[in-house]
C-alpha cells in the first residue's frame, strides 16, 4: 500500500481527504507539530525520517485584506507558508523520490489563482506562483518517475469556505453552473486519478463546477 503524506492535512478538507483515500492508501496527516513547513530543518528531519510515495500539499495561510493595507508581517507570514513552505517540501522530497524512481506531488491550489477577489491578493498570487513551480518541477523530474500536478479548487464544503459569510457563499453558489458547493469525495476521486495515471503530469486541473467560466 502506497503512503501519502498530507502536508497541512489536519484541517477540514485534509481530514476528509485522509478518510476518503484510506481505503487505497496509507494516509498520514501532517500538521505543524510534526513538520513546520516554514522551518527548513524541521522539513529536512521529517522527510528524511519517513517513507512516502505521494505528497499532497495543503498547507496554506490567508490573511484577508486590501494589498495596500497588508502589514509586512502579514505578507511574510503568508509567503512563508504558501511559498517558502512549499519550496522546502519540494527541495527535500525530490532527492528521495529520485532515488526510488517514483513519486507523486500534488499541490492543492485555488480558483483564486486565476480569478482573485478583493482582499485575497497575497494568497491568490502565491497560489499562481506554486502552480508555475509545479510545471517546472515536472520538466526537471519526470524522467525519474515523478509526476507533479496542481489541483485548483473552486468552492467546496469545509476548509477556508467555512470562514466565508453565508450570504456571500449563497451569492457564489448562484454563479456556479452546478448550483452547489463541491464535495470532498470529488476531490479524492481526482487525486486518485492523478496518482494512477502517469500521463497526467505538469498540469493544473480545475475542479470548480464550472465556476471559472
Amino acid at each position: 500500500m502506497k503512503k501519502i503524506l498530507l502536508i497541512g492535512g489536519t484541517g477540514g478538507i485534509g481530514s476528509e481527504l485522509s478518510k476518503n483515500l484510506s481505503s487505497r492508501f496509507e494516509c498520514i496527516s501532517v500538521g505543524s507539530k510534526l513538520c513546520d513547513v516554514t522551518n527548513e530543518n524541521s522539513v529536512k528531519l521529517f522527510l528524511e525520517s519517513n517513507d512516502y510515495d505521494i505528497i499532497i500539499y495543503l498547507s496554506v495561510k490567508n490573511i484577508d485584506g486590501l494589498i495596500h493595507k497588508q502589514s509586512s508581517e502579514n505578507v511574510n507570514e503568508q509567503l512563508n507558508v504558501n511559498i517558502n513552505g512549499f519550496l522546502n517540501i519540494l527541495r527535500y522530497s525530490t532527492p528521495y523520490f529520485r532515488e526510488k524512481n517514483y513519486g507523486r506531488i500534488i499541490y492543492v491550489s485555488s480558483i483564486l489563482s486565476k480569478k482573485p477577489i478583493r482582499g485575497t491578493g497575497i494568497y491568490a498570487a502565491s497560489k499562481s506562483f506554486c502552480e508555475s513551480v509545479i510545471k517546472t518541477h515536472s520538466l526537471e523530474n519526470s524522467k525519474y518517475g515523478i509526476t507533479s500536478n496542481s489541483i485548483q479548487l473552486g468552492y467546496f464544503e469545509g476548509g477556508l469556505t467555512d470562514k466565508v459569510p453565508e450570504n456571500i457563499i449563497e451569492g457564489v453558489i448562484k454563479t456556479i453552473p452546478l448550483q452547489r458547493l463541491g464535495k470532498c469525495d470529488e476531490i479524492s476521486k481526482v487525486i486518485e486519478s492523478v496518482i494512477d495515471v502517469e500521463y497526467i503530469n505538469g498540469t493544473t486541473i480545475s475542479i470548480t463546477g464550472g465556476y471559472e467560466n
